[in-house]
């Protein structure tokens, strides 16, 4: 890994990472890595806060001048409150993973929508005039779907356990974007006439459902004319959906590239400098090998 920390001096930026449990996050890594392939004079920490401690550890943050934030769970929705101002696809969804430093307080915004558009048009996927299937309607699935309302979509299909959270976000979604938005049940997924991009938001594959598909006909695929398969779960590597979406002869991506592409957009508005395509690829390269070892 390319992370170095013997040059850090009185003028070093700090960054850091806001949440609670924090231990597992892998932030840390990818924006120390990034922090060496750039060569730009910043760390990057990650800090366990309470949920009664929010208020304080924002005003603590800007008072000690740290230029960046990203925030995970439990925090997405608290911090909202203590911000400035709010990015207008973090309003649309409801949370924001990233904090910006400016003279008035710090400014949300929500980078997970960035990073699952980049992951899947680095692909060479276009989403505009396609149809959608997102499986899925919680946190991951509402910034999955702002992504494919901004990219165009023709349809956005959200089916979900719950039919009424499908619905809620249906309804959120058609208040900003004149895409067809539906919601239905995920045991009905069967009965939509096609779709030509899947995207699992769901946990279904993760944890205690490894080996499980939330697609159980394999046949799904051909019939719907499925495209491409994106699947926003990375441990482990290659989920069951995947796999039969690979044995059908489908494109497909996990959701590694998303964690890392959604770190390059925070870094983007924090040093408003877009970062090239070379220096995603060399990050994707170094990142993957450590997470295939470490995950």
């Amino acid at each position: 890994m390319s992370y170095i920390f013997s040059k850090v001096k009185g003028t070093t930026s700090v960054f850091t990472v806001i949440g609670c449990p924090i231990k597992h996050s892998f932030s840390p890594v990818i924006h120390n890595t990034m922090a060496g392939i750039t060569g730009r004079d910043f760390i990057y920490t990650a800090m366990e806060v309470q949920p009664d401690c929010i208020q304080g550890a924002i005003k603590g943050a800007y008072c000690l001048g740290i230029k960046g934030i990203n925030v995970t769970v439990p925090h997405k929705v608290a911090v909202m409150d203590l911000l400035c101002d709010i990015d207008k696809r973090a309003r649309v969804i409801g949370a924001v993973n990233t904090l910006k430093y400016t003279e008035d307080g710090y400014v949300g915004y929500n980078t997970d929508v960035i990073g699952v558009g980049y992951a899947i048009k680095n692909k060479g996927y276009g989403i505009k005039d396609k149809t959608v299937l997102l499986l899925g309607a919680g946190g991951a699935a509402n910034a999955c779907a702002v992504m494919a309302c901004d990219e165009g979509c023709k349809e956005l299909i959200i089916a979900n356990r719950t039919v009424d959270k499908a619905k809620r976000l249906a309804k959120s979604l058609s208040s900003y974007y004149d895409c067809e938005i539906k919601a239905i049940a995920i045991s009905d997924i069967n009965a939509i006439e096609k779709c030509n991009l899947v995207i699992n938001a769901t946990t279904v594959g993760f944890g205690d459902k490894i080996g499980l598909s939330p697609i159980e006909n394999k046949s799904f695929y051909k019939t719907k004319g499925v495209e491409f398969v994106f699947d926003a779960i990375y441990t482990p590597w290659e989920t069951q959906l995947l796999k039969d979406a690979k044995e059908a002869g489908v494109e497909t991506l996990n959701g590694f590239s998303m964690l890392v592409y959604q770190a390059v957009a925070a870094e983007e508005i924090w040093f408003d400098e877009k970062y090239d395509k070379e220096i995603q690829e060399k990050l994707c390269q170094e990142l993957s090998k450590y997470f295939k070892e470490n995950c």
